[in-house]
């Protein structure tokens, strides 16, 4: 993986992410993202326009990255080691892929990745976890997006974490599906 210097959310790293396959857009690709569809994807890619971020969408954002904040020091103990946020690339097969991790262990084995708690989450994920919940059940867009992030940095698991304000946190390991990531590079090429 070759990893650039940039910070999330940056000028620069928006500008990075306008040009790459970024795993964060892999959902909207194979279209079963519930935030944008293949054909708007499309027409972002192909016009360089995204819509604007409203006030609404800000406060979630701000929101989530709090609670990315707040689960990070979990996330390390679960994982027995520090994990650091990056961005980074891979060629496959002629295909430029890219990852913003929320996390990753230094020797790009172990990520974590996390997301604000919902509804769909808390029925994929009934229990506190890891122990007792099954990655399978994520809905599909979440495992598009991780499995892009294991491609890309060669890793063998992410820790995902899905939490809520008042503390109510869901975690599950995800381990790579061949069958997925046939899928994601047939879908990008």
């Amino acid at each position: 993986m070759q990893t650039h210097n940039l910070i999330q959310g940056s000028p620069e790293w928006h500008a990075h992410r306008a040009k790459s396959r970024n795993a964060s857009d892999a959902a909207a690709m194979l279209g079963c993202s519930k935030y944008m569809t293949r054909s708007e994807l499309l027409r972002a890619v192909h016009t360089g326009l995204r819509a604007e971020v409203d006030p609404a969408q800000q406060r979630r954002f701000d929101q989530g990255h709090a609670i990315e904040a707040a689960q990070r020091p979990a996330a390390e103990e679960l994982i027995g080691e520090d994990l650091y946020p990056v961005v980074g690339t891979v060629e496959v097969d002629g295909l430029t892929l890219s990852a913003s991790f929320d996390g990753l262990t230094m020797l790009e084995d172990t990520a974590f990745e996390c997301k604000t708690l919902n509804d769909d989450l808390r029925q994929a994920l009934p229990h506190p976890g890891p122990e007792g919940n099954d990655a399978s059940t994520l809905p599909k867009h979440y495992r598009v997006q991780m499995e892009q992030q294991l491609l890309v940095c060669g890793g063998q698991r992410v820790l995902f974490v899905a939490a809520s304000a008042d503390g109510d946190v869901r975690r599950c390991w995800y381990t790579p599906d061949a069958e997925l990531r046939s899928e994601i590079l047939s879908g990008w090429a």
